[in-house]
């Protein structure tokens, strides 16, 4: 503490000299930036210092600025990649008039590392603002004997943020922290929220099964939480790849450390994000203004400005975070701001979703190079190139691609998976699977690994002779934060207008709770139109969105598909305090189906995996 006090003392001195030899903090920013006095205004620390006026922040240190890199857009190989990464770093800095110095020795070594995120499986933690990681490092191949456990609270609120004391016991080292990460929101502006965080270290048995009480007993605050002690915390795993290779060299403190970052879903597996960050730290938050002028302009004129073919497409969705990007907790958008004016939000992101990574890749699902294996058979479906389907060739596989395509796959067995006669249990999903189980090609399959929005399936439903549609995907729906029964619609409709099914009508279309986000369902599990595979056993609940209808394509011409008509029912108030979820639209009585298929209930899915 002592240390801290000293350090932010001798940086606000050194900010006032800085501040006499450029006139005033505003006028360094203008010589960095050429900005005029509206613009300075607008910069994310102004706004962030007049939201949260001295002392409120006092306990945040610093500052970390990320961004998310496409690795699409530079060498497969990873090791070449981080080289090429961080030489185009050093050229667009020095470019701007930004110094990056590189260490001596072994400047691009790789650290491996697993990092693991736990929560329930409708994210009750994260609803709650906590994040539950486990990272475990490896040298020589080996993991270490103990295990890094960091808890951290970020909520909206920076105040409420930092009430959260984080308190850890029965260890003896203890690292609690706060600071605010830096990042472009999906409007192309720097946005930033406060982050507070505890580390600690314990050796791997001590976490015992992993529950919400096994990490309570060292912060009993996770278990005033609301949820049960006992309850089942699902792991969220990244394989890390990481070089720490030099610094961004801003005035007014020490050399701000840069971490590239690589994550894969398997070990040895194709990166699919890279991420490059750097910060300050253990400093007087608002007596460093010039310091945070010139780290959020590194950010504008160096990323953004001349590094902006290597940003990730979806990387503003996330504020630059792995961790949302992960967990599909899409940053909320704003208004842009007209100084610094970004693209626009994707359309496609409301009717179809936002674009996720999938959420597993299963073991057999890639090649030796970590590249996902495509279904041979897929269809890319478009009016005047519609996929063809069968009821042979059933189930199918649908998902909507970034581009608002949707990809058309049969569940054909993979050509690297096996077939388990006594059944197995399959630690991707969690799951265990019967007797018989084939292992065949899943969702990812359609787009090679790559992000997706809604996705489900298409079955031949026996009983009503049709073509039934869902939203069951374990990889891009479940445990998504904003699939919706509009997306749905959206989504079949689409489905109709460009997929040929032969002589086989569409029957109804199910929107499945078990991959539906957690506050939509609660607002329809009270709903009259609620139904269930087996009543009985309460199997399966859904509601039917759309009601079947005859394909277009012997007229040539799209059948007028009418989506059900939005209808308001109130969720049930939650009982934690907060604002309750927005209604969700319902869908309208449609008309009568056809008599061929009004004889019994569509089946609402094909079986219960969730892959």
């Amino acid at each position: 503490m002592v240390k801290s006090l000293m350090n932010r003392a001798l940086t606000s001195l050194l900010s006032a000299t800085l501040v006499l030899a450029f006139g005033s903090t505003a006028a360094f920013a203008d010589t960095r930036a050429g900005q005029d006095s509206a613009s300075r205004e607008k910069a994310l620390y102004a706004k962030t210092i007049e939201k949260y006026p001295a002392p409120q922040l006092q306990d945040v240190g610093g500052r970390e600025y990320k961004v998310l890199f496409d690795p699409a857009k530079t060498n497969p190989e990873m090791s070449v990649a981080f080289k090429d990464l961080w030489g185009k770093v050093k050229s667009a800095a020095g470019k701007q008039g930004f110094t990056v110095t590189e260490k001596d020795k072994d400047p691009l070594a790789i650290e491996y590392s697993t990092k693991e995120y736990f929560d329930t499986a409708d994210q009750a933690l994260w609803n709650k603002g906590f994040i539950v990681r486990v990272t475990t490092r490896y040298k020589d191949g080996k993991p270490a004997a103990t295990v890094a456990v960091t808890v951290k609270s970020a909520l909206e609120d920076a105040l409420k943020t930092l009430a959260a004391p984080l308190t850890v016991v029965g260890v003896d080292k203890v690292k609690t922290e706060a600071e605010e990460n830096v990042g472009f929101g999906p409007e192309g502006v720097l946005r930033g929220y406060v982050e507070k965080g505890s580390t600690f270290s314990v050796p791997v048995s001590a976490l015992g099964k992993f529950t919400l009480a096994d990490f309570g007993k060292y912060m009993p605050e996770l278990l005033k939480l609301g949820v049960a002690p006992d309850a089942v915390l699902v792991s969220s795993k990244a394989y890390s790849y990481r070089v720490r290779p030099g610094a961004v060299v801003l005035p007014g403190t020490e050399p701000c450390g840069v971490s590239m970052e690589a994550w894969a879903s398997t070990q040895g597996g194709a990166p699919y994000l890279y991420d490059f960050s750097f910060g300050y730290g253990d400093l007087d938050f608002y007596g460093i203004a010039n310091i945070h002028a010139a780290g959020e302009q590194f950010m504008i004129k160096v990323i953004k400005e001349d590094l902006s073919g290597l940003i990730a497409a979806d990387s503003g969705k996330w504020g630059g975070s792995k961790v949302r990007q992960m967990f599909k907790r899409a940053i909320p958008a704003v208004a842009a701001v007209a100084a610094f004016a970004g693209p626009p939000v994707d359309p496609l992101d409301a009717k179809y979703g936002v674009a996720s990574q999938p959420a597993y890749i299963k073991h057999y699902e890639a090649d030796k190079t970590g590249k996902v294996i495509l279904n041979p058979y897929l269809q890319v479906a478009s009016r005047e190139f519609p996929a063809l389907i069968n009821t042979k060739s059933a189930p199918y596989n649908w998902v909507i691609d970034v581009d608002g395509n949707v990809v058309i796959i049969p569940e054909a067995a993979h050509p690297l998976g096996r077939v388990y006669a006594k059944g197995f249990f399959r630690p991707e999903d969690q799951s265990d699977r019967k007797p018989g189980t084939r292992e065949n090609f899943g969702h990812v399959s359609a787009l090679g690994g790559a992000p997706g929005r809604i996705s489900g399936e298409i079955l031949y439903d026996e009983g009503t002779k049709s073509f039934v549609v869902n939203n069951k995907s374990g990889r891009y729906s479940k445990h998504n934060s904003d699939r919706t029964p509009e997306q749905l619609i959206a989504a079949a409709q689409l489905i109709r207008n460009v997929v040929d099914p032969g002589t086989t009508p569409w029957g109804d279309v199910a929107y499945l709770f078990a991959y539906a986000p957690a506050d939509v369902v609660a607002g329809l599990m009270k709903s009259p139109k609620l139904q269930y595979d087996d009543p009985k056993k309460k199997l399966r609940p859904h509601i039917m969105v759309m009601t079947g209808a005859p394909s277009s394509f012997k007229a040539g011409q799209a059948a007028p598909v009418t989506a059900a008509s939005a209808k308001a029912e109130k969720p049930a108030a939650p009982k934690v305090e907060k604002a309750a979820p927005a209604p969700v639209a319902e869908p309208a009585t449609a008309p009568a189906p056809d008599k061929a298929t009004k004889a019994k209930k569509s089946k609402a899915a094909h079986n219960d995996d969730p892959s």
